[in-house]
């Protein structure tokens, strides 16, 4: 395949990417690189983007975005949802059969769920970080997130970890 090829089918795949699931690569950059940053966290897995699962089967993407190691030595999963707005006073951050599959990993390897909303994926206006035993529902109020708000500017800090 010619180098023209390359760059005209990957400027095709760029241009067709669902705007939901640029949000959400906006999103997970985001969360990297400020809230699990590469000098605090190892990235041990990521799932992959758009592209590569729409082009192959991938066993991974059944699992969280993210698989960290945190400096102490602690293993967990980070699920990374972005909303630009509430609907009703909430948001729907999964789909039930999502949560019952994230439930069954959760009994092995904690799960967490980062979720950010308003404004931009890449500077949201909220952040809620929630231990996955936390949640029961895919729809979240307001009111059941406001204790889990986080900065949006600062590293995730391993003692927030439980």
């Amino acid at each position: 395949m010619s180098v023209l090829t390359r760059v005209v089918k990957a400027a095709w795949n760029e241009i067709n990417v669902p705007d939901t699931f640029r949000k959400g690569e906006e999103f997970e950059s985001y969360v990297r690189k400020h809230l699990f940053s590469k000098d605090k966290y190892d990235l041990l897995q990521r799932t992959h983007n758009y592209i590569e699962n729409n082009n192959d089967f991938i066993d991974n993407t059944k699992e969280p975005d993210f698989k960290f190691k945190s400096a102490s030595g602690i293993t967990f999963f980070l699920e990374a949802k972005y909303r630009s707005y509430y609907f009703k006073g909430a948001i729907e951050w999964c789909k039930p059969y999502q949560l019952r599959r994230y439930q069954g990993i959760n009994q092995h390897t904690p799960i967490y769920v980062v979720i950010g909303v308003g404004l931009q994926p890449d500077n949201p206006a909220q952040l809620f970080f929630i231990p996955l035993g936390d949640i029961k529902y895919t729809k979240l109020f307001q009111s059941f997130l406001r204790p889990y708000e986080v900065s949006t500017k600062k590293c995730i800090c391993e003692n927030q970890l439980i």
